[in-house]
């Protein structure tokens, strides 16, 4: 067997040559020095402070630093491979120093933010959930959360398997960027049944759980519905035992469109 650079290579009896990818070795950043070539006279680094003292590959550094350059509007900003120096082993960690040259490009503010086929809620009350308004400079970590937060709005209503497809569209003479959010609502889900699995804590808690799920079965699907009957039906455990702290998981039945619940203890 023999090593190369990000890879092991091993030879067979037969000859044949077989490489297997290493995984990448993450490394600590002790400082990040970032220069922005086309900004030479604005400092960067104190947006990118929050790096500092947390371990990374070079590839997910690289996209970080990405990010933080669209989360300041300069969604083309191009990044090079970060350079390590003085790489250093330090209680079972590699920490380096390392610097990054980087191509801001033009900087784009927020435009319009559209929906295509809804019909479960308003469009103003969609749009309302994205915490950036039309003028500001844009912030791809902001289209992210809204993103999140509108599943999480429809998810709220039932729909357990809504999907939210962003794509942008970019105004260069403006400097903005539209971006337009295709929702695959899917079907609203039901409670269907629960299943319990696992020793019970103490007899009789199956029993008592099955007939207080009568309380929200067939009704529209809810998380937090689920964590509030969670709470208030916590199995109890023997005296003197540990807390008891059952996992739910959701399996959800596509055809007839109802969401089952496991009980783990």
């Amino acid at each position: 067997m023999k090593r190369i650079a990000g890879w092991v290579v091993v030879v067979t009896a037969a000859l044949a040559v077989t490489v297997v990818a290493q995984e990448p070795v993450p490394v600590t950043v002790r400082t990040l020095a970032v220069t922005v070539t086309d900004q030479p006279g604005v400092d960067w680094n104190a947006k990118m402070t929050p790096f500092v003292g947390s371990a990374y590959t070079t590839d997910d550094l690289q996209d970080r630093i990405q990010m933080k350059m669209r989360d300041n509007g300069y969604y083309f900003a191009h990044v090079d491979t970060p350079q390590l120096a003085n790489v250093q082993e330090a209680g079972g960690k590699r920490v380096a120093d390392i610097a990054v040259r980087v191509t801001a490009g033009d900087q784009y503010t927020m435009g319009l933010i559209s929906f295509r086929a809804t019909e479960a809620f308003k469009r103003e009350q969609m749009r309302a959930v994205f915490p950036i308004a039309a003028g500001d400079v844009f912030n791809a970590s902001a289209i992210n959360a809204g993103i999140e937060k509108l599943k999480g709005l429809y998810e709220q209503q039932g729909f357990a398997d809504v999907g939210a497809v962003p794509s942008i569209a970019v105004d260069d003479a403006k400097h903005t960027i539209d971006v337009s959010v295709e929702v695959e609502e899917g079907y609203p889900y039901l409670f269907g049944q629960l299943t319990i699995d696992g020793p019970e804590p103490v007899p009789g808690t199956s029993r008592t759980l099955l007939a207080a799920w009568a309380q929200i079965a067939g009704k529209r699907y809810n998380p937090a519905t689920l964590q509030k009957w969670l709470a208030d039906h916590a199995p109890k455990g023997a005296p003197g035992a540990p807390a008891i702290h059952p996992r739910a998981e959701g399996v959800a039945n596509t055809e007839a469109h109802l969401m089952n619940v496991r009980l783990v203890y």
